[in-house]
């Protein structure tokens, strides 16, 4: 694929155009890939919401997923600092 060519994709009747370079073109798909799945998996759960209903749903339970894994990040940030500060000291105040 050139860096030239341009992708359309239809989320819930909303055509999305993409132009991709080289470094994003497989994230760009897997995230419209991801959204869309949402999307198909909400509609076969509760197939009488709106398509607005469906966009904010998938929204905010993206959000949501989004902010677990920032938290779960510097939850393991902290405990890697202080895993790191423990083994200083075991080691003494020459490794310092």
């Amino acid at each position: 694929m050139t860096q030239s060519q341009e992708e359309e994709f239809d989320v819930l009747g909303c055509k999305v155009k993409f132009k991709p370079s080289l470094n994003d073109n497989h994230n760009a798909k897997a995230v419209i890939d991801l959204v869309v799945s949402e999307i198909k998996e909400l509609k076969i759960a509760r197939p009488l919401l709106r398509d607005t209903d469906v966009a904010v749903l998938v929204a905010l339970k993206m959000a949501t997923e989004r902010m677990k894994v920032e938290d779960e990040y510097q939850t393991n940030i902290l405990k890697l600092e202080e895993t790191l500060e423990m083994a200083l000291q075991a080691v003494g105040p020459e490794a310092n």
